[in-house]
């Protein structure tokens, strides 16, 4: 089989190192190019996964070898280097979140289309097993109409879960960040609740420092959401909690006829479902759905923590899109919903009012 050459386009994000790493271990992939205007982490990220090493991310797009782009640079230059891939023709990957303003996002999803390019973002939560068997059980119809919804999702904090200087130096900074814990983690939560829930309508949102006040951004984010199915939510978004592995990504979701349960990130990860179905309003019960794992997985799973396999299984799914020609789980459409919410909470964090979704 023909090898699919991926080209790296930045390391500022931890999580190039995550997927590069989930790359390396597949057998039909090659990482054959690496970017990065910082030569000492572009160098060792070469000297970690192969490739040749390129300064000017420019230089890389210009090879015609290079079958998919991944872009793991600060957030606020996602833009230019998404409308530089697809000027080049290059099908792609952006981490989230996908831009710092609605508006870039929507033009990044307009050059991609328009060129006709393959497109997907990190919203990787959406791979994490027991996520996956939630959307199974909601699609089921086993608990009902989707009413209502609670999520909680969090950081101890960008530096105290040991994420490299360059990293805290840009995700803490207003602009090349874009915010705090609303656009970092909110994102994951974001695209989650959309995945089960379906498009959200209006936000009301509050932000505040109430942990680290040193910071320019928020570490500490509640938000008020309103569906277009008129379902309702909540979700408080963190970068100060103090909990076991220094992150928590957790959500209760509120039918008419039932109600899930989800710990994604903790050590054990858990998914509980409660169904009327099982024995009506007075005798129905909680269980636990069996999660059966892939057939064939590529990837030796237990060097790597809970919170972080589904970052391998994301990269498998992806590259079995490619191979097999068939669509992403996620594309800059999702990507874009998520970007106009986390901008209408921002909005609405300093009007102090609900912002309707455009």
């Amino acid at each position: 089989m023909t090898k699919l050459r991926v080209g790296m386009i930045s390391y500022e994000h931890v999580h190039a190192d995550f997927r590069s790493k989930a790359l390396s271990e597949m057998e039909d992939v090659e990482i054959v190019a690496i970017a990065d205007d910082d030569a000492k982490r572009g160098e060792a990220a070469v000297s970690r996964y192969g490739g040749a090493y390129y300064a000017d991310y420019r230089q890389l797009l210009s090879r015609k070898d290079i079958d998919f782009v991944f872009i793991h640079s600060a957030n606020s230059a996602h833009p230019e280097m998404v409308l530089e891939t697809a000027a080049a023709g290059k099908h792609l990957f952006c981490e989230k979140p996908m831009a710092t303003r609605a508006a870039d996002a929507q033009s990044m999803t307009e050059a991609v289309e328009r060129a006709g390019l393959r497109n997907t973002l990190g919203f990787c939560s959406r791979f994490i097993p027991e996520a996956e068997r939630a959307k199974e059980v909601l699609d089921s119809g086993l608990i009902g109409r989707m009413i209502g919804v609670r999520a909680v999702i969090g950081l101890a904090g960008i530096a105290e879960i040991g994420c490299p200087d360059y990293m805290v130096d840009w995700m803490v900074d207003p602009v090349r960040g874009g915010g705090g814990a609303l656009i970092d983690e909110g994102a994951h939560a974001i695209d989650l609740l959309r995945w089960y829930a379906g498009d959200i309508k209006a936000v009301s949102s509050v932000t505040a420092n109430n942990d680290k006040p040193a910071l320019q951004v928020e570490d500490n984010a509640a938000t008020a959401l309103q569906f277009a199915s008129g379902a309702l939510g909540t979700l408080n978004t963190l970068w100060s909690m103090h909990i076991d592995v220094g992150m928590r990504n957790t959500l209760e979701l509120y039918g008419t006829e039932g109600t899930i349960s989800l710990e994604l990130t903790s050590k054990h990860p858990k998914l509980q479902v409660y169904s009327e179905h099982l024995g009506g309003l007075a005798n129905g019960s909680w269980f636990e759905p069996h999660i059966k794992p892939g057939e064939a997985e590529p990837h030796d799973y237990q060097g790597w923590p809970t919170h972080a396999q589904h970052y391998k299984r994301e990269v498998t799914d992806i590259i079995a899109c490619l191979r097999q020609d068939r669509p992403f789980r996620v594309d800059f459409r999702d990507g874009l919903h998520v970007a106009k919410v986390t901008e209408a909470g921002y909005q609405s964090a300093k009007e102090r009012k609900w912002i309707e979704i455009g």
